[in-house]
């Protein structure tokens, strides 16, 4: 058998890994108005959406290198799945109470089962084939998880926003009583969406256990080449620094794609408009995502893309702090462009030659998610403090980091400079 056929059924099985991702993921864009209105929250407390979603990636991380490590990687991807289940079953108490700390926990439950997975997934995509291509292969599974995310716009936005702007301007009318029924009836939209996808984790969860995956051998798939030789894994500057990197790099596409909505209505565009905008900037990525596949690495080698996008982030930084409306809204879907690459192309550059210590360096890598979790607290505090181009000074900076990273440090073999490079 051919590695393209062999490779075959574990890639389609991945990639719907990753449309998991994707669909659990960027339903955060249209949760995050949602619990605005529902919940009646500020710009501020909306970020703890995101916030507990990908802060289980932080702490659970580490433990679930370790866990796959004991039960091994089909066990793990069950495990991870089933968790996420019971994240999603939790959003139905949470929509009759209309509590926002139990749809919280419900986030980070999810957000814990989606670090399983990814821990488990990431390494394996990207050791399954050689090095230089793995971020053609990356890119190929951005494509499976951003069409998911178009999906979870389809399907959850029209059932969670409808007629969302009507609803915000009618409740300064309504009394008390009033309100809090409209409010009521709205937080009820969430039980039946939810106890779909509740059910389709399952099913997931019982076809990865059915399905066999070749196993794959980090240390021969990944050896340490020439160089230093390395008896800690704070020893390789290509994977801290990447750490680095893909902390920025989650920053500007959860700020970026998160929050477009707020910030499109903050360009004076109503609520229904500034939903339309989460799939352009999906549309924008899968066009990076393709293009990682076509171009990489027949091409262009992955460092000279990832530093080709990062550049382009720069620039388009600028187009929307120094311009408004529709021009600075159309500024920050482009960044979706430049966001598609990261992810593909710091991966194999911070896991290259890290052998017996893949599986760790994983786990590293994938509590850099962190980012999405605590920059757009940033993002939000500065937009409230200075308005609403302030944040966007922070995802250029973020960009000029990931633009080193791709330029210099990848390249860095020990800290010391006379082995850098």
């Amino acid at each position: 058998m051919s590695n393209k056929n062999r490779y075959f059924i574990p890639l389609l099985m991945i990639g719907l890994l990753f449309g998991v991702f994707g669909f659990a993921a960027w339903l955060n864009s249209i949760l995050i108005p949602y619990f605005q209105i529902t919940l009646q929250l500020n710009s501020v407390q909306t970020t703890l959406v995101t916030f507990s979603f990908f802060i289980a990636y932080v702490v659970m991380a580490l433990p679930s290198s370790w866990l796959l490590k004991k039960i091994g990687f089909k066990k793990g991807i069950v495990f991870g799945l089933v968790i996420m289940a019971l994240g999603t079953i939790l959003f139905i108490p949470a929509a009759y109470s209309r509590n926002y700390a139990l749809f919280l926990f419900g986030l980070f439950l999810m957000g814990t089962g989606q670090a399983l997975l990814q821990t488990a997934a990431n390494p394996y995509i990207t050791i399954l084939g050689p090095i230089e291509s793995a971020g053609q292969r990356n890119s190929l599974m951005g494509v499976f998880n951003k069409v998911a995310g178009i999906l979870s716009q389809r399907i959850l936005g029209p059932i969670l926003l409808l007629n969302a702007d009507a609803i915000i301007s009618g409740l300064s009318k309504m009394s008390d009583a009033e309100k809090i029924t409209a409010l009521d009836n709205m937080s009820l939209r969430v039980i039946n969406p939810y106890i779909i996808i509740t059910l389709l984790l399952l099913v997931m969860a019982i076809i990865m256990w059915v399905v066999k995956l070749p196993v794959v051998n980090e240390e021969d798939s990944n050896a340490e080449g020439d160089g230093p030789s390395h008896n800690s894994i704070w020893q390789f500057p290509n994977l801290i620094l990447g750490v680095l990197a893909l902390f920025c790099a989650e920053g500007t596409e959860s700020i970026t794609s998160y929050y477009i909505i707020p910030y499109g209505q903050s360009m004076g565009f109503t609520t229904a408009a500034s939903q339309v905008f989460v799939d352009y900037i999906i549309y924008a990525m899968l066009a990076g995502y393709f293009a990682g596949i076509v171009l990489i690495p027949k091409y262009i080698e992955q460092s000279k893309a990832l530093a080709a996008c990062a550049f382009l982030g720069i620039c388009f930084s600028l187009g929307a702090i120094f311009t408004s409306g529709l021009t600075s809204v159309l500024c920050v879907i482009a960044m979706g462009f430049c966001n598609a690459l990261n992810w593909p192309c710091i991966w194999p550059l911070a896991l290259k030659g890290l052998g017996r210590f893949t599986k760790t360096a994983a786990a590293f890598l994938i509590m850099a998610i962190a980012g999405d979790a605590l920059l757009p607290v940033l993002y939000a505090q500065l937009n409230s403090m200075f308005g609403a181009h302030a944040g966007l000074f922070l995802i250029m900076m973020l960009y000029i980091t990931i633009l080193f990273y791709a330029g210099i440090w990848h390249k860095k073999k020990a800290w010391k400079s006379n082995h850098s490079i």
